[in-house]
């Protein structure tokens, strides 16, 4: 008994298993191919969500940068804490998506 990972949600299961217990795919009579070919759709579609996520973190960025460059908010307002919490956000969340995406793109299938 070996242990494998799933190929479309990537959790350690036991390769005696028919089907996962944790997404429920069914693969016990899949060939090799047909797990490949689902591990790398899987791994696209984590990709494609991690780009989105990482244009989402971009536009809150801009966003908060844009207002603070545009507005001119009162210092000590809650519209520039507002503009500077958007930054922040947007920047560390841009970053730690694109650290995620790297990792995942080093991943083996």
């Amino acid at each position: 008994m070996a242990i494998i990972s799933c190929p479309q949600c990537q959790k350690s299961i036991s390769d005696k298993h028919k089907a996962c217990p944790h997404c429920n795919a069914a693969f016990g009579e899949m060939d090799a191919e047909t797990k490949t070919r689902l591990a790398a759709r899987t791994k696209t579609q984590k990709q494609q969500s991690l780009m989105n996520q990482s244009f989402i973190a971009l536009i809150l960025f801009l966003g908060g940068f844009l207002v603070l460059y545009w507005q001119h908010p009162v210092p000590g307002s809650w519209q520039q804490t507002a503009c500077y919490g958007a930054i922040a956000i947007g920047v560390v969340w841009y970053l730690v998506n694109r650290v995620r995406l790297v990792f995942l793109k080093r991943k083996k299938l």
